[in-house]
């Protein structure tokens, strides 16, 4: 049981959402919980504050209170360290609590804090940058790169209606998605000192994702587990606009379903998507090359990273995420 918290709140994020927050702080008390609260206005500040909490080692866990940015800076800041990793999902974005099933009942979040399981997790690396969801490239990076900030605390995701549909309207690019042969292959074909060889698909949208959710409540890798020490890499292949809307309507019509792979190739791939959507493939790996010949947005976690080429793995630095029991 968990009995001294160190809660670290963005006070930007979903002013709306804000009442969460201090209903869960209501709950907690209620439960003689001892609770400290700090603010922070970068990630900056995020890993900052958790990383002192836990060096100081007076607290039972370090708790985000935000949404998923929130989240991912201040795991970064226990990246490594066996505090434990909550979340109270009071953000715009909240795609990490949807996946652990955390729910919006004050009194279960609290619960939760309180006594929930551990579930540990490997991190991705995006140029050496952490993120615990996803990385992308293409399109949803070109929807963040435009994105006005400010615009989203006071409309919330309506924010995003205007770059959407500048990126659907824009030319899709040509990327080139490469990933390491297989190792018993490398061995057989030179051991483990000839050089690395790599199996390259074209793509015009690519999401490397420890998650099976996307945008919230949308599923997009079936297949995909926060625990493995993989990635699930949804590669959308059709460049042209009438493949890519078509994609994407596949993906909303797959929200809150549970769906099984439809068909596979010959080296295992998940050809088509989760409704059977053409021109899409997924595969798991570990690590995953994404290059363009033109400037391609990317971006981690919903928040804007930069441009290709985008070099992305596993990270050896576990994070320890307080989980519903009953998932």
């Amino acid at each position: 049981m968990r009995k001294k918290l160190l809660i670290i709140h963005n006070r930007m994020a979903g002013r709306r959402k804000a009442p969460l927050l201090h209903r869960v702080l209501s709950e907690l008390e209620r439960r003689q919980i001892d609770v400290q609260l700090k603010a922070a206005s970068s990630i900056a500040e995020d890993i900052e504050l958790a990383g002192g909490a836990a060096d100081a080692g007076a607290v039972d866990a370090v708790v985000a209170a935000g949404g998923d940015s929130t989240i991912r800076g201040v795991a970064m800041g226990i990246m490594g360290r066996k505090m434990p990793l909550g979340i109270i999902p009071a953000g715009t974005g909240n795609v990490l609590a949807q996946e652990l099933g955390l729910g919006r009942d004050p009194a279960r979040i609290a619960d939760v804090l309180i006594g929930g399981e551990i579930k540990t997790m490997s991190p991705g690396l995006a140029n050496g940058e952490p993120f615990l969801l996803m990385a992308g490239a293409g399109f949803d990076a070109e929807i963040v790169r435009n994105l006005d900030h400010d615009l989203k605390q006071r409309i919330r995701k309506a924010a995003y209606i205007g770059p959407t549909l500048r990126a659907l309207a824009a030319k899709p690019p040509a990327l080139s998605v490469s990933f390491p042969e297989d190792a018993e292959n490398q061995r057989a074909t030179g051991g483990p000192e000839a050089p690395m060889s790599w199996r390259s698909y074209n793509a015009a949208f690519v999401v490397v994702t420890k998650v099976r959710h996307y945008g919230g409540r949308f599923v997009i890798a079936p297949e995909a587990d926060l625990t493995a020490d993989d990635f699930q890499v949804v590669m959308f292949m059709d460049r042209s606009r009438p493949g890519m809307v078509r994609a994407l309507a596949g993906m909303a019509m797959g929200k809150n379903t549970r769906l099984k792979k439809t068909a596979t190739d010959e080296d295992g791939n998940f050809v088509g998507h989760i409704m059977k959507t053409r021109g899409v493939m997924i595969r798991s790996a570990r690590h995953v090359r994404i290059e363009a010949g033109e400037s391609v947005p990317t971006q981690i976690d919903g928040e804007w990273l930069g441009t290709v080429p985008l070099d992305i793995s596993v990270s050896d630095q576990k994070v320890n995420l307080i989980a519903p029991g009953d998932r």
